[in-house]
């Protein structure tokens, strides 16, 4: 095939076409996809985390002052601090059953 003979597409098709695909694929995305991109975070984590900086600066500075040792308060950490993860997980099914039920 002869170059001459072959039609190339102008540039504003092309970039038309571009454009139109990078819309259909951004309809194609679901709204988790979005935010993950957006890195938008859970409420809940947020959350979670906040509690968890709390628990870890109230038990410092209990050792700090000799109410208890960490030593000994280690173990009741480690259980509030799974407490606190099952806590928001359940929470956040719970809210997201809210906004998706089941049909």
């Amino acid at each position: 095939m002869n170059l001459k003979t072959k039609q190339f597409p102008s540039r504003r098709e092309t970039t038309e076409k571009v454009e139109k695909r990078e819309k259909e694929e951004k309809s194609e995305k679901s709204e988790k996809a979005e935010k993950h991109e957006k890195r938008e975070l859970s409420p809940v984590l947020v959350l979670a985390g906040g509690m968890i900086l709390v628990l870890v600066g109230v038990m410092v500075f209990l050792d700090t002052w000799g109410v208890i040792s960490l030593r000994e308060a280690g173990p009741y950490f480690l259980i509030l601090l799974g407490l606190i993860i099952i806590i928001a997980a359940i929470y956040a099914g719970v809210t997201a059953s809210r906004r998706n039920p089941r049909p």
